[in-house]
């Protein structure tokens, strides 16, 4: 919290009265002492302002690989630390019950396919047979028809006949054609989709059963062995992590108090243990452009911010705490004052309390350029370096007063 007060500035006369005492050889005036005062120069220095935030270390791109089988490992390719390219195999699983399952449909699809093969011959042959039946039954129709107009064939003949053609022509539209060729009907078609797509989906899972990695990386956990099976891993953990090591980053999480103050591009400075006093550049590389709760038990918002590092050094690595110090503002050669000096008025406006040459106050109106955790660059006409400021001034101090400086 910065240290400042507020004074209310009020009309305050101090009036310095004569202390009379006398001795035996007459009467003597003490020389008068002004308010006691601590005090502390104006310095000239660099300020920067920072956010400092500690997240963990991870690599910029990271992939879980998981498996639903519940088949048993047989190999492990790799371990933790080997270098691993997108595709590459780090596991096989024993294949050899889906293989069967592969070998029993294929025969059924094949099975199917003869036999739905035969099934259009017959069909066909069906169907031609039944167009002849039709033709036969017009002709007997036709000639039924030709006698019972000439008076010599019944009503009757002729209702038969067109009750034969009619059940001829039922018989050959109820066998399944397009443009006179026989086809297989939904169902059939159906059956044998089916069959065709479980021998695919055995395909799939056959091809399953060697674990690969989905990008390029390093390999950093193995959370199985050989002898368990694939979807059964310790503390239900993914098979294995890979992570791109070549270039890491943090994820940090800022305040949205704060978030207005971090752009894209900022220098980062990355402090941890495992450096000892050493740091790495890093970059502030991306803003969320929403936020979220920083925790369930805090109302408090905050906004993910990606800092990429761009400096090396051979000690750093994933999975490990780490600091990064934004580099917010920085004010070079700048007059500066402790936060202690610095005071609120009333008005909105913020004094310092300096001292003259002649041990008074006079108060002057800064305008305030950086503020860190102890100091403030500060600007005001006339302000020079060296000059002695008042620490924590008091509610009483007016401008003119006379003060004595105390050692701090």
């Amino acid at each position: 919290m910065k240290k400042k007060k507020i004074i209310i500035l009020s009309v305050v006369v101090i009036a310095a009265a004569a202390v009379g005492a006398k001795f035996f050889m007459g009467q003597k005036e003490s020389v008068p002492t002004g308010i006691p005062v601590t005090t502390t120069a104006i310095e000239r220095q660099t300020l920067e302002e920072t956010i400092k935030q500690k997240a963990i270390l991870e690599g910029t791109e990271s992939a879980e690989v998981v498996s639903n089988l519940n088949y048993e490992i047989i190999q492990l390719s790799v371990k933790e630390g080997d270098r691993v390219t997108k595709g590459q195999v780090l596991a096989v699983l024993d294949d050899s019950s889906i293989q069967d399952q592969i070998a029993q449909t294929k025969g059924e699809v094949q099975l199917l396919q003869y036999q739905q093969q035969e099934t259009l011959k017959d069909r066909q042959t069906e169907y031609d047979n039944a167009v002849i039946e039709v033709q036969h039954k017009q002709e007997e129709y036709d000639k039924q028809k030709s006698l019972y107009d000439e008076g010599i064939s019944s009503q009757t003949e002729l209702d038969t006949a067109k009750q034969a053609l009619e059940q001829a022509e039922r018989t050959r539209d109820e066998i399944p054609t397009e443009n006179g060729v026989a086809v297989l009907t939904a169902s059939e078609k159906q059956t044998l989709a089916n069959a065709q797509q479980r021998a695919q989906i055995q395909a799939t899972t056959l091809e399953d059963c060697q674990i690969r990695s989905t990008i390029n990386g390093t390999v950093t956990r193995v959370n199985t062995t050989v002898g368990r099976l694939a979807n059964e891993t310790e503390d239900n953990k993914p098979m294995f992590v890979i992570e791109n090591l070549d270039q890491l980053q943090m994820k940090v999480m800022i305040s949205e108090n704060d978030i207005d103050r971090v752009q894209v591009g900022q220098k980062v400075e990355i402090a941890a243990d495992i450096l000892g006093k050493d740091v790495v550049e890093g970059v502030v590389d991306s803003i969320s452009p929403t936020g979220e709760q920083k925790s369930s038990t805090s109302s408090e918002r905050v906004v993910p911010v990606i800092i990429r590092v761009v400096g090396t050094n051979e000690k750093l690595i994933a999975g490990i705490n780490a600091e990064a110090t934004i580099q917010v503002q920085t004010v070079e050669n700048t007059l500066t004052v402790p936060l202690e000096t610095l005071t609120d008025l009333e008005d909105g406006s913020t004094v310092i309390y300096t001292v003259t040459e002649q041990n008074t106050i006079h108060i002057v109106p800064v305008s305030i350029l950086l503020e860190t955790d102890l100091y403030a660059a500060v600007e005001a006409e006339g302000l020079l370096e060296g000059t002695n400021v008042i620490l924590n001034p008091d509610l009483s101090m007016t401008e003119g007063a006379a003060v004595t400086i105390q050692q701090g």
